[in-house]
């Protein structure tokens, strides 16, 4: 099925040199990144880094400019791999959903109960976005216009949303429920993550989970949309 274009961290540590007036904010561990950085793996280097600047400064703070920089290239090199800086943000967001993958999948290891694994692969929906919110807003925001354009981006959302699917065909398989509800009930759960995610990451609109522990929420959330799975709609 495929994903709306909408549906794991690197940190460093060094001295920080401050900015000039109007430049880029620098980043920590920019020196570092120089020093270890090769040349034959540029576009990889500057998507990794601008998770890194996403991790540590948020949204507002990453530019291909900046991320050039750190990795010791000119302002013009990166321009041989991205379309601008809306290609830039989409590999960046393309990454996103592929460690977004492998953290569901991690998260379903050693596990064989079909609500185990639905549940599991939901609250690493979550965790995810705990864990990286920067990212989480690019990936899912509208910092990227026409998602679309984008190939990659899209294969890797939608290779992220098919685990969840797969998650909910197998319990709604074992719970004898018709197969044909696989794929709106997919899309229930994806919105069901989706949305608290969101609401998790904008805290400030949020006021009724301040201090609470984010995850014991999304168990108890997600456990009561998954109860609900259960029950067949009334005929039309």
């Amino acid at each position: 099925m495929k994903k709306s274009s909408s549906a794991s961290r690197s940190h460093a540590g060094s001295r920080t040199v401050p900015a000039a007036p109007g430049a880029d904010a620098p980043v920590p561990d920019a020196e570092a990144k120089r020093s270890t950085y090769h040349h034959g793996n540029l576009r990889d280097a500057l998507v990794m880094r601008g998770i890194e600047i996403l991790d540590a400064q948020g949204l507002a703070a990453l530019s291909l400019r900046q991320a050039a920089r750190d990795v010791g290239v000119s302002q013009t090199a990166p321009l041989h791999h991205f379309e601008g800086k809306s290609g830039y943000l989409a590999a960046i967001a393309a990454q996103g959903f592929r460690m977004m993958f492998e953290q569901r999948i991690r998260a379903l290891r050693s596990l064989s109960d079909p609500r185990e694994r639905l549940l599991s692969v939901m609250l690493a929906h979550l965790q995810f976005s705990i864990e990286r919110p920067a990212l989480f807003q690019l990936m899912y925001g509208p910092a990227i216009p026409q998602k679309l354009q984008f190939p990659d981006l899209e294969q890797a959302a939608t290779r992220s949303y098919g685990i969840l699917e797969t998650c909910v065909g197998d319990y709604l398989s074992h719970r004898n429920v018709p197969l044909a509800r696989v794929r709106p009930a997919a899309l229930a759960a994806w919105t069901a993550c989706h949305g608290l995610a969101t609401v998790m990451v904008d805290r400030q609109n949020a006021w009724d989970i301040v201090g609470k522990d984010p995850m014991k929420i999304g168990h108890d959330v997600f456990s009561i949309f998954i109860a609900g799975l259960d029950h067949q709609p009334a005929a039309s």
